[in-house]
């Protein structure tokens, strides 16, 4: 295995944490609201959002589980994560197009529709862009 000939930055530990608590969540919600191991209380995203689609299922849960483990190799610093960040991202748009198409009038979410989307498509982008720089600079191996 190479070894990185760049240290890394300061900002490389705290930014992956923050995307693997992101990512992490989006798993959690995805198996407590897919198996229905969920209590009452707690805050599920999942199943808010109309993925009636077969297609909007496959993409929803490819987008979370690549983005998990792109921020588990990010933390790493595997440039494996580079590639995994952008795939997660592609799969989050996907998603958002998908939910923007079938999205009934009135969205049970407390937030409205094109936020929820925007966050969800946003971070697995600035993932992305972050490990790609860092690839850049050498500090991934």
């Amino acid at each position: 295995m190479a070894q990185p000939t760049a240290p890394a930055p300061s900002s490389l530990m705290p930014v992956a944490l923050i995307l693997l608590i992101w990512h992490g969540l989006l798993g959690a919600d995805y198996v407590i609201a897919r198996f229905g191991l969920g209590a009452q209380d707690w805050p599920a995203l999942m199943p808010l959002m109309p993925l009636d689609a077969l297609w909007l299922q496959v993409t929803w849960a490819l987008g979370v589980w690549l983005g998990v483990v792109a921020a588990i190799f990010l933390a790493l610093r595997d440039d494996a994560s580079v590639l995994l960040f952008f795939a997660a991202f592609a799969f989050e748009v996907a998603v958002g197009i998908g939910l923007f198409l079938a999205a009934p009038p009135v969205m049970l979410l407390p937030v409205p529709l094109l936020a929820v989307i925007a966050v969800l498509v946003v971070m697995p982008l600035f993932g992305w862009l972050y490990a790609r720089a860092q690839n850049r600079r050498g500090v991934l191996h």
